[in-house]
């Protein structure tokens, strides 16, 4: 077994991996960079060449050549378009991972498999299960998924032991906000609430100053038309200005050839002030304080009773942010742990304690929670009329795994069939089906005989909710031996197991696009081509070699790459020497 342990941060703007080793967690460099932050971003240039990362950045805003901020479509029936190439957003994460494996492949020397891979705390299920799917398309096996938050408390945990307080992680990311109240008293971190929004982060930041930045640029030259070209220019622009305003109270703007007037191109130059820029996002800072509050108020704490605070995520730099943190608690958050890094470190930990790598004495013992309820459509007779109401299996903030059996009963005798179907609530207050999402999880029991009695078949119904936040349900009819495991339905949303098949395929061959397979591909050629020129029969074991180092890259094996792309420069090599001789 190795003796180290991996965790990934696969982020909205930004992604990180990190291992435990010699008992401490620290982030491994892109060896490129030689910074451990990879920007979350995909491109593919006019050649075909995959670009994961930093490499991706000058395309990554050209229309149908670039992707970024693929994981706010986690869970979703969107797809993205890449090279003339639909994907669905789960293939684009797993290159993502895959750019990350490889980067620490080739700082370890060792191939990885087993990691923990972080997730918002507020990310539905269909968004989970989505990211394991994009582990495994990556050739990840995911040990567990760790809700961000809760990794980033273990990361401050696991060096402060003996501490007895109330937390607040305040985890502000590129595209999500969680908010997660923790108690740590003698190595046990127990999780008591949390709440977000998945749709509320840097990226939103990010749009309410373009605007504010195209505003100032339209008052100036009203008419004036801007190219595609100038807006996509713009996001990264407008990236830069918001992390030079956490340092300055102004920031001039200047981007040329921006637009054109009258058949001239204009310049924008326009200067933005720290104020306006909090103005800008105003409605935002109200989410998030929204959020806090209700985190609080799932377990009845007021603001004074949190004894420290920890700010994860980017966003937290911003200064409007920080204040309203300090407005909402009447103290100053503290820099206890990286920003940036926290929650990688924090998912490294929870890979090393699930691999038994930290003793039981300098551990800490974790527990979490569900962030929203879930239950099902039962229907109920109000007076006498029939109504369908929300039936909740789990509330929202119950400590996890958990489980439970309930019983119902069909409506009639004569019953042939019964749906169950899974709704999410975020309130635990509802009791309508419309006030509950519809997670797409549905199964059927059909072919119902009649009952001999005349009395409706009782239906037991098996809810689990395990540690990855994933949900399953089993309903059973025991009187006549019929059960289903309640499971995703056909769904634009979840990829079946022939959509996975196809995507590995997908993504193997866009993988082969990348630096690593395309250095070899000259050796393969000129391997091939000799080949072709020879007898079958006295092809091996060149043959051999080109078959295994083919399937190492499409593996993305770097060990295997490294040692099977040396055996074919050694044999071509000797190859070359006979011929020469």
């Amino acid at each position: 077994m190795n003796d180290f342990a991996v965790g990934i941060d696969l982020g909205t703007s930004t992604s990180e991996i990190c291992i435990y080793k010699n008992h401490d967690a620290v982030p491994l460099p892109d060896p490129i960079t030689k910074m451990p932050i990879v920007p979350s971003i995909v491109a593919v240039n006019r050649n075909g060449e995959l670009l994961v990362g930093e490499a991706a950045r000058g395309l990554v805003d050209v229309a149908g050549q670039g992707i970024r901020e693929v994981k706010r479509k986690m869970g979703s029936s969107e797809t993205v378009c890449l090279f003339k190439q639909g994907y669905r957003p789960e293939e684009i994460s797993a290159l993502i991972l895959r750019k990350l494996k490889e980067n620490a492949e080739e700082a370890l020397g060792a191939t990885i498999r087993d990691v923990v891979l972080s997730v918002p705390a507020n990310f539905p299920d269909a968004a989970r299960q989505a990211t394991l799917n994009a582990g495994k398309l990556a050739g990840l096996n995911i040990l567990r998924l760790i809700n961000e938050p809760t990794a980033a408390a273990l990361a401050f945990g696991i060096k402060n032991i003996e501490a007895e307080e109330q937390l607040v992680v305040f985890d502000f990311g590129g595209g999500t906000l969680d908010i997660t109240v923790l108690e740590m008293v003698a190595g046990v971190l127990d999780v008591k609430s949390s709440f977000g929004n998945p749709q509320l982060g840097g990226k939103d930041f990010d749009e309410a100053l373009m605007a504010l930045i195209r505003e100032k640029f339209t008052a100036e030259h009203p008419g004036a038309e801007v190219s595609d070209i100038s807006l996509r220019h713009l996001k990264e622009v407008a990236e830069t200005t918001k992390k030079v305003l956490s340092n300055q109270r102004s920031h001039e703007v200047r981007i040329p050839f921006f637009a054109a007037q009258g058949g001239k191109p204009v310049d924008l130059e326009v200067e933005i002030t720290r104020r306006e820029f909090e103005q800008a996002i105003a409605p935002l800072l109200d989410q998030a304080r929204d959020c806090v509050n209700q985190a609080l108020k799932a377990k009845k704490l007021r603001p004074e009773a949190i004894d420290r605070i920890l700010l994860v995520g980017g966003t937290t730099y911003i200064p409007a942010v920080r204040q309203l943190v300090f407005e909402i608690f009447g103290k100053e958050p503290k820099a206890d742990v990286n920003p940036d890094l926290a929650v990688g470190m924090g998912a490294a930990i929870q890979a090393a304690l699930a691999k038994g790598l930290i003793s039981e004495e300098s551990g800490v013992i974790l527990t979490d929670v569900a962030p929203f309820g879930l239950g099902i459509g039962a229907l109920t007779l109000v007076g006498r009329q029939p109504m369908m109401s929300y039936d909740a299996l789990i509330q929202p903030n119950t400590t996890i795994p958990y489980s439970v059996k309930r019983e119902y009963s069909l409506l009639h005798a004569e019953q042939r069939q019964v749906e169950l179907r899974l709704y999410q609530d975020h309130t635990g207050n509802a009791r309508l089906l419309s006030e509950v999402v519809d997670t797409g999880i549905v199964g059927e029991i059909t072919d119902i005989p009649p009952a001999p009695d005349g009395k409706p078949y009782p239906v037991e119904v098996e809810f689990s909710y395990d540690i990855n936040g994933i949900a399953r349900v089993k309903a059973s009819i025991r009187a006549i031996g019929k059960s289903v495991e309640i499971a995703y339905g056909q769904s634009d949303k979840r990829m079946d197991q022939q959509e996975m098949t196809q995507a590995a395929g997908r993504i193997r061959d866009l993988w082969r696009q990348n630096a690593k397979a395309r250095q070899y591909e000259g050796l393969i050629d000129r391997a091939e081509r000799f080949m072709a020129a020879i007898p079958p029969d006295e092809r091996y074991p060149l043959s051999d070699v080109v078959l295994d180092l083919k399937a190492a890259l499409a593996a993305n094996n770097a060990e295997q790459i490294e040692a099977v792309g040396d055996r074919l420069v050694d044999l071509m090599f000797d190859l070359d020497d006979g011929l020469g001789g």
